[in-house]
């Protein structure tokens, strides 16, 4: 909204009576500094001004936020508040006041300075959701287009919403644009993060460890040491995830093959990947999630995958019969007749001759084995693994 040069005129041009008169009596009061007193932020009080203003917005917004969106989303936006007004303050760009009652506060009010243009930006606010009189939103607001006035600005910005208080205010409405700035490749500038976004990211990463969500928090850590591979607290919280996660991977496999021998492949697959991330030299997840591959028809994913559980362990008959199947299926026959005569020296049938494969080279033969080669992975991959 567009101020005046005057408070008087604010107050008669802008406000009904009914809200004049509240506004009077608010500022009364605070004036008068019997009860009630605003503060405004030193350095001495900023840490203290900004853990109280934080507190009341988590109070009123945290909850709901981590239920719509994600658990450690408030503690984030907190974290990404407190840096920021930590640099307005600095840059002598943020107007915070906080107003108390007696010697408890009860609403904190940050707002940016925008000396340029003579605007107050308000950016947030918080206060004590058990205090209805005076509204403590409401009081700061007063207070702040009062000094804004006082001191020559000529706009006071309510920022985005159209919240019915706003308009208590005489606030007039403007189409707002929102500008998405990038890099071409919309990617981070030499693939890392900035430096001085560090903090915030080891902050998100802690918090998303302390919820539980390993795979995320390892995702964070391993930004943070792309960026800055000395990292002594990524490091620390690295080694902390990679405990976790390798405790958790017996609860894990048991998981997976459940969900595998019941046909929920995808599920399977994203929890086999994890456990490999973690130990990649284990034969009996490298081999199920090759046969996943196979299940699915994704036969150069399956050969590649079969093959590297035996390079782990060559002496498992199931895998060298089910990378026969997947380089049938991609028409590598030779290749696929080599692995069925691996299959058949480490576990021959009954009758099976010492020739191998190669005598069974008949097209009825090879049909046959084409054939049933799906029906019979369930039974043939989870054989002697679990």
């Amino acid at each position: 909204m567009n101020l005046p040069d005057d408070w008087e005129d604010f107050l008669n041009d802008r406000l009904g009576a009914a809200t004049r008169k509240t506004a009077r009596r608010t500022l009364r009061a605070i004036d008068d500094a019997s009860e009630y007193r605003v503060t405004n932020v030193t350095a001495a009080t900023l840490e203290r001004d900004l853990q109280t203003l934080l507190r009341f917005w988590e109070s009123q917004w945290g909850a709901k936020l981590a239920a719509r969106y994600h658990p450690g989303l408030p503690q984030a936006m907190i974290n990404n508040f407190r840096n920021m007004l930590r640099c307005a303050f600095e840059d002598d760009a943020l107007y915070l006041p906080v107003l108390w009652r007696d010697d408890n506060p009860i609403g904190v009010q940050a707002t940016l300075i925008d000396r340029k243009n003579r605007a107050l930006i308000g950016m947030l606010n918080g206060r004590d959701l058990a205090v209805k009189k005076p509204a403590p939103g409401f009081a700061l607001h007063l207070y702040s287009i009062r000094w804004a006035i006082q001191n020559g600005f000529a706009v006071y910005d309510l920022q985005t919403g159209d919240f019915s208080y706003k308009y208590d205010f005489g606030g007039l409405e403007r189409r707002v644009e929102c500008l998405l700035v990038s890099t071409a490749s919309r990617r981070n500038l030499r693939d890392r993060l900035e430096s001085r976004s560090l903090p915030v990211v080891l902050a998100r990463a802690k918090a998303l460890h302390q919820a539980g969500d390993l795979e995320a928090a390892l995702r964070g850590c391993r930004q943070i040491l792309a960026a800055d591979p000395a990292h002594a607290e990524a490091l620390s919280l690295l080694r902390q995830l990679d405990a976790a996660r390798q405790a958790l991977l017996p609860q894990k496999l048991s998981v997976a093959a459940r969900l595998h021998q019941a046909g929920n492949l995808a599920a399977a697959e994203k929890i086999y990947r994890e456990i490999l991330d973690v130990e990649p030299g284990r034969f009996d997840v490298r081999y199920l999630l090759g046969v996943i591959c196979l299940q699915q028809h994704r036969y150069g994913d399956a050969e590649r995958q079969v093959g590297q559980a035996i390079e782990i362990n060559p002496n498992i008959a199931a895998a060298h019969y089910n990378r026969g199947l997947a380089l049938m299926k991609l028409d590598r026959i030779k290749d696929a007749l080599t692995s069925l005569d691996e299959c058949i020296a480490l576990e021959p049938g009954p009758g099976a001759s010492h020739r191998g494969a190669e005598s069974h080279r008949a097209d009825p033969c090879l049909g046959c084995l084409k054939r049933v080669a799906l029906k019979r992975i369930p039974a043939t991959c989870f054989k002697s693994l679990f």
